[in-house]
């Protein structure tokens, strides 16, 4: 990613969270905890959507909703500096962009560590094996030092997209579907021409 593109993605609202969140991480010694947290809550929002519909609605006051975020913060082992952001994040009512602020900050993690960040998609929680076949085929198209992080996004409905920087490789059931419907309304147009 060039310079101008790093700059405009740490300076939108996505990514001043993520710089704030990042600096203090840095100042806490828990980068990679920080990060392992996203994955967790991320799980654990999959798992029970009244929870995240609860957690991250106004329906709560300050006082409880802070109380409530105590609690899973505690059951999920979250670092201080993380609940304390999460906290700010939900008051602010900024939860609809968690995943970009997630996204910036593994870029600036990957960036500090002089390494890429590459996320992969995929619709389901991948076997250790499958994780073991892409790293193995991410590392040898790239060759160079890697950040790999797992995500899982149910809108793909099968497959995997891989996206860094500079990359984004789609290789999605959902795709594949667009694809194969826009071909089929580009003959049907054809069709409708020729016929008349």
């Amino acid at each position: 990613m060039d310079t101008n593109s790093l700059k405009v993605l740490f300076t939108s609202l996505s990514g001043r969270y993520a710089h704030a969140l990042f600096d203090e991480g840095k100042r806490a010694s828990c980068l990679n905890e920080i990060l392992s947290n996203f994955e967790k809550l991320e799980k654990f929002f999959q798992g029970d959507v009244q929870a995240k519909k609860l957690l991250t609605s106004c329906l709560l006051n300050k006082r409880d909703l802070n109380a409530c975020w105590g609690a899973l913060g505690q059951y999920l082992g979250f670092c201080p500096v993380f609940l304390s952001f999460i906290r700010q994040v939900v008051v602010n009512h900024r939860f609809n962009i968690i995943k970009k602020i997630k996204y910036v900050y593994q870029v600036a993690l990957a960036k500090y560590k002089n390494k890429r960040s590459v996320t992969v998609l995929s619709a389901i929680d991948l076997l250790p094996e499958q994780k073991d076949r892409i790293e193995k085929l991410i590392y040898r198209a790239l060759n160079e030092k890697i950040i790999i992080n797992y995500s899982v996004d149910e809108r793909i409905l099968g497959g995997i997209k891989l996206r860094s920087e500079e990359l984004d490789i789609d290789a999605s059931v959902a795709s594949q579907l667009k694809q194969l419907a826009k071909y089929f309304r580009s003959m049907r147009l054809r069709f409708d021409v020729n016929e008349n």
